[in-house]
């Protein structure tokens, strides 16, 4: 431990990626145990109900977050840096930030229930096709809509004040949670169980995440107070531009998923979300660190350009790192997860697809932590343009992949989109904030690029050759990224 200790005095960058591996660790390992019972729950859904459940709980989910982006006022995300500024300060002050958080918060979750029971019978025409039958299922999916914003709330509460493991396990818990209510319900109901299921597994990640949260911190809130709502309007302020770009960017995801259903049915539309959904999910095991530990982190060093330019970069280096080795494996290893978390015979043709969008997982490692310092300085222009352009090249980027490709295309796509992406953010950091991304980050970068799109291209290969070369691979990557953290952490 003192040898430790002399190693962090010594070289003090070694306490930043101590901090990031450390919270990796934790987080990650949260993930996983939620990733493992949600790919429990998928496996269930895929055996039972197959592809078909699937496109619903797609076109459901995709285009009920276009109601909660649009009434939420991104309150998760831009609570957290006003939280965390009260932190430290005197108790009064965090009181009254976590008191305006959580009465925005029931009043959006109340505005988002009424406006998705009065776009019901629109929502069902939209996502189905010009089928009125889902009227029912999206007036239920409105409990889900103002649940969510609950937990919004709550979630800002616990990552602004800093209770890293309580975020870690509500999120694990809550999946629990969403296991137990779902399974049955699939069981008795078949396909009749999923909008049910969704709506309770809702209503349990809210009750779950408010034990942790009221017990930290009693709840109290007034909604109709005019007096408190009046304190926060400088945080609704950018959570009315967060707003409208998660409003853009569900409405870009209800484009796809419709274009799909139109092009394919609940069979395409299901192929699709059980691929990308696998990718989602090694996405949010990788990432979570950022939006959990970093974004706040990022928040409070924000005024400051070299302490912000150190963070961000100290944040890309480690999550790139972390990334390529993982992103290579999961390419490796994709027909053996669709064979045990899905049914093989239907979902065969989601492996492609995967394979070749977890690529993009490597780009977001670098992008994410760029494009969280717009947040962190409350840009609100500037985050609206970076956020509509991307949602647009999205759309674009997925439709001419389709019609190219096929799901295949798709894949290739969502990777291609999260490189652009990458472009952008780096583009307009360094022209609006003059962040440059470091000359030994860019180096990494490159390093581990190359070996992860020599991953991707041997995906569409078959045979022995293939899979040696891959692992070839995923060595070089690992002992890289293993002989930097051996040199820059005390661990």
């Amino acid at each position: 431990m003192e040898k430790n200790n002399a190693d962090i005095k010594s070289n003090p960058g070694h306490g930043v990626y101590n901090r990031i591996l450390k919270y990796a660790g934790v987080f990650g390992s949260v993930q996983m145990l939620a990733m493992l019972v949600t790919l429990v729950l998928n496996k269930v859904k895929s055996v039972w109900l197959g592809p078909a459940c699937f496109g619903i709980t797609e076109s459901m989910n995709r285009n009920t977050d276009v109601v909660k982006n649009l009434t939420n006022l991104g309150i998760q995300t831009v609570a957290v840096p006003e939280i965390s500024r009260t932190v430290g300060a005197d108790a009064d002050a965090m009181g009254d930030s976590i008191l305006i958080t959580r009465s925005w918060a029931l009043l959006t979750a109340i505005a988002g229930m009424a406006v998705c029971l009065l776009m019901s019978p629109f929502l069902s025409r939209w996502a189905f096709a010009g089928d009125a039958g889902y009227t029912v299922g999206f007036m239920l999916m409105s409990f889900a809509v103002a649940a969510a914003a609950v937990t919004g709330g709550e979630m800002a509460v616990l990552r602004g004040t800093g209770l890293m493991r309580q975020v870690a396990l509500s999120q694990l818990f809550a999946s629990i949670v969403s296991l137990c209510l779902s399974v049955p319900l699939y069981w008795f109901f078949k396909l009749d169980g999923i909008i049910p299921a969704l709506v309770l597994s809702a209503l349990g990640t809210m009750t779950v995440t408010c034990c942790y949260s009221f017990r930290a911190y009693p709840y109290s809130a007034r909604p109709f107070s005019g007096q408190v709502l009046r304190k926060g309007f400088g945080m609704i302020g950018f959570g009315v531009f967060f707003t409208v770009a998660a409003f853009l960017g569900a409405w870009a995801w209800s484009i796809i998923a419709k274009f799909l259903m139109d092009k394919g049915g609940q069979e395409l539309t299901g192929i699709y979300s059980a691929g990308y959904m696998l990718v989602t999910y090694f996405a949010t095991l990788l990432l979570t660190v950022n939006d959990s530990e970093y974004f706040p982190r990022l928040s409070s060093v924000a005024a400051d350009k070299e302490r912000l330019q150190s963070t961000v970069d100290s944040q890309a280096q480690a999550m790139l790192m972390l990334s390529a080795p993982l992103v290579i494996c999961f390419i490796i290893v994709m027909p053996l997860v669709v064979y045990v978390v899905l049914e093989y015979g239907k979902f065969h043709n989601s492996i492609a697809l995967a394979q070749l969008a977890v690529a993009g997982v490597f780009f977001k490692s670098v992008s994410q932590p760029i494009a969280c310092i717009v947040l962190a300085k409350s840009d609100q222009v500037t985050y609206l343009i970076q956020e509509t352009i991307c949602y647009i090249l999205l759309v674009i980027c997925v439709i001419c992949g389709f019609n190219l490709y096929g799901t295949v295309g798709i894949g290739i796509a969502l990777a291609f989109w999260e490189l652009l992406y990458l472009g952008m953010v780096l583009t307009i950091s360094r022209i609006r904030y003059g962040y440059r991304l470091a000359g030994k980050v860019v180096i990494s970068f490159l390093i581990q690029a190359v070996l992860v799109a020599g991953a991707s291209a041997l995906s569409v290969y078959d045979g022995k050759g293939a899979l040696v070369a891959g692992f070839a691979l995923l060595a070089v990557s690992g002992v890289y990224t293993l002989l930097f953290f051996r040199k820059h952490t005390s661990f």
